[in-house]
């Protein structure tokens, strides 16, 4: 684990990642307290040091660019006192009941399928654009397209090195406050480089910000679509909550949302072993290339067996393992069944394959399904393994 841990940190410096292809630099905004060490490591800022980023990330009085990202902080402590006022109020075992189902419907759709493997990666394709258009404007989690799926393959191409822009290297703090600093795209970059990155997200089916809109609002899709549809969203899963139950239903409905967007935040820091990485084991984790953990907690709840992932970003299915039980890849296959999703990328079958016969160093199998792990690659021309 030292090796691996050694090998992630001997990075000298981000401009020479740049000069090798990496484009973490001129995708987002460096970190106020910035990406390196004198010594080349990935920096872990101080709680002053993140906060200050955090503030950054949020005074939209300074820059106005930053609004969302503000209002985005405002609904995620007004669902803190909805689950509060849950737990303290109106608690019954309907409320008790419809957190229940919430929560894992939100962990697991919206965040795993939808988010993770559909935004972020393109993992599945929809028969028709409008149903994407569905997933989109049904997105009860409020987190933004963009600025989730943009900022997760930087983290792919960067994982745990100098430019990875969250993760356990920023400290706890400093990863669950990182979800307002990755917002802070680099409205510099040049219009080739803008055109790529709306390339990388056009699968999504949002209207997308012009050069000039984008360098005056911060936002690849158009703000005034974005601030339509979040309403729409709130309005039409709040209203089904009040009607099943009324005021203790929204509650926990809302407080469900921050539940899981805790997890969320939280999650960036745990998923690669929190401040004391953990050795792999073996045929449960296979990937040695990052320090990311299949953790049975966030794998149940949400199909996040994220070793897996790193080993095969592009690939719906993550059950590698029996044990491993992949909800979110069934509700993929069980749309795939519907009609509504035409294929997906499968990589399972051939690794167990593989696995089994021997043939070949795992350590190769999941390098022709790693398209689409830095922000470079995938939905822009990338060639893609079979899909079913």
């Amino acid at each position: 684990m030292a090796e691996v841990a050694e090998r992630l940190g001997s990075e000298r410096s981000v401009s020479a990642a740049v000069a090798s292809g990496n484009k973490a630099a001129w995708v987002l905004q460096e970190p106020t307290f910035g990406y390196a060490r004198e010594d080349g490591t990935p920096r872990e800022p101080t709680v002053a040091e993140a906060l200050a980023e955090w503030w950054s990330a949020v005074n939209f009085l300074a820059d106005p660019r930053r609004l969302p990202a503000a209002l985005h902080v405002l609904y995620h402590l007004t669902t803190l006192g909805c689950l509060v006022s849950l737990l303290g109020w109106h608690l019954s075992w309907r409320s008790a009941l419809y957190f229940l189902l919430a929560a894992p419907f939100l962990a697991t759709v919206t965040h795993t399928a939808w988010l993770h493997r559909y935004c972020s990666h393109k993992a599945f394709e929809f028969r028709r654009p409008w149903m994407a258009r569905v997933f989109l404007w049904l997105n009860g989690l409020n987190i933004r397209e963009d600025t989730y799926a943009i900022p997760h393959r930087v983290h792919h191409q960067r994982s745990d090195r100098v430019g990875d822009p969250y993760g356990p290297h920023l400290g706890r703090l400093g990863s669950y406050l990182a979800i307002e600093s990755v917002t802070k795209l680099n409205t510099s970059m040049t219009p080739v480089q803008y055109e790529h990155v709306v390339r990388t997200v056009s699968h999504i089916g949002f209207p997308v910000s012009t050069y000039a809109q984008f360098q005056r609002t911060g936002t690849v899709e158009h703000a005034g679509h974005l601030a339509v549809r979040m309403a729409v969203a709130q309005a039409l899963w709040g209203g089904l909550a009040w009607a099943v139950g009324g005021l203790e239903c929204v509650l926990a409905w809302y407080g469900a949302v921050f539940f899981v967007t805790f997890l969320v935040r939280d999650f960036n820091y745990m998923g690669h072993g929190g401040r004391r990485p953990r050795a792999k084991v073996e045929g449960w984790e296979f990937d040695d290339r990052t320090l990311a953990l299949n953790q049975v907690f966030y794998g149940l709840l949400a199909s996040e067996w994220h070793n897996n992932h790193h080993k095969f970003p592009r690939s719906a299915n993550l059950r590698l393992v029996p044990a491993q039980v992949d909800s979110a890849f069934l509700f993929i296959r069980l749309l795939h069944a519907l009609g509504v999703v035409s294929s997906y990328v499968d990589a399972v079958p051939r690794f167990r394959q593989q696995r089994a016969e021997g043939a070949q160093s795992l350590a190769s199998v999941g390098e022709e399904f790693a398209n689409a792990t830095g922000i470079g690659d995938g939905n822009d021309g990338t060639p893609l393994p079979s899909r079913r």
